[in-house]
């Protein structure tokens, strides 16, 4: 007995080291990653695409001057009407405010900012008459330009400032037409200013004058002012 004890014993030892062997062989199953970690998708930034309008320029070879051009209904040109003996105009910009009636003949009235050189009549030694000479110039408009409507002027600053580096001298105005109503006007006031720049010995000054009616804008004065460069000459 004792020897088929052993037999059925060590058969069952052997049955038991087989089914092991089995065990082992059977191939392990990765568990899936996304089941053992929350997977993050990477995120890329978009730009935005920056939509801006390139600012364009008016350049006046002859005075040196550039400033930029303000958007419609301005366009690029200096009016002619505004072309006198006592102004030459090289370039500018202008739009379009209303009709006037002058003694019986109408009118474009316009905005406008334009630049020269200063005339001959406007005595300039150097920088210390900056200041007279702009009020001269600044004087010298109103007839020239404003005296066919009903209107007051008044003087709002008198100031020093730096165009690219040069001394410069700034006058600003306001133009108040107190008939506007009975003139048939579609603007009761206009701001205007004068600028004039040293632009070293040798050379006459830079001129601008720019005057735009209310229904235009008025702050389109200090913009132009503001834009004002000199090129190197």
């Amino acid at each position: 007995m004792l020897w088929l004890l052993t037999i059925v014993t060590t058969g069952v030892l052997l049955l038991i080291a087989g089914f092991v062997r089995q065990i082992s062989k059977v191939p392990t199953v990765a568990r899936p990653a996304a089941l053992t970690a929350t997977a993050h998708p990477t995120r890329h930034a978009t730009p935005s695409p920056s939509v801006s309008a390139k600012v364009q320029d008016v350049a006046d070879a002859s005075s040196g001057l550039s400033y930029q051009l303000l958007s419609s209904p301005w366009r690029r040109g200096c009016p002619s009407i505004l072309h006198t003996s006592m102004f030459s105009w090289t370039a500018g910009e202008h739009a379009v405010a209303g009709r006037v009636d002058i003694g019986g003949t109408m009118f474009d009235w316009h905005g406008n900012a334009c630049s020269g050189q200063l005339e001959q009549q406007f005595a300039y030694s150097g920088p210390v008459d900056l200041a007279p000479v702009t009020m001269g110039v600044a004087d010298a408009v109103d007839p020239a330009y404003y005296s066919g409507l009903q209107h007051d002027r008044t003087i709002e600053s008198s100031s020093s400032m730096l165009v690219s580096g040069h001394p410069a001298w700034m006058v600003t105005f306001l133009v108040t037409y107190p008939d506007a109503a009975s003139e048939g006007l579609s603007w009761t006031t206009e701001a205007g200013a004068v600028v004039v720049v040293d632009r070293g010995a040798g050379q006459a000054p830079a001129v601008f004058y720019a005057s735009v009616p209310s229904n235009l804008g008025t702050s389109d004065v200090s913009t132009l002012v503001s834009s004002l460069r000199l090129s190197p000459g």
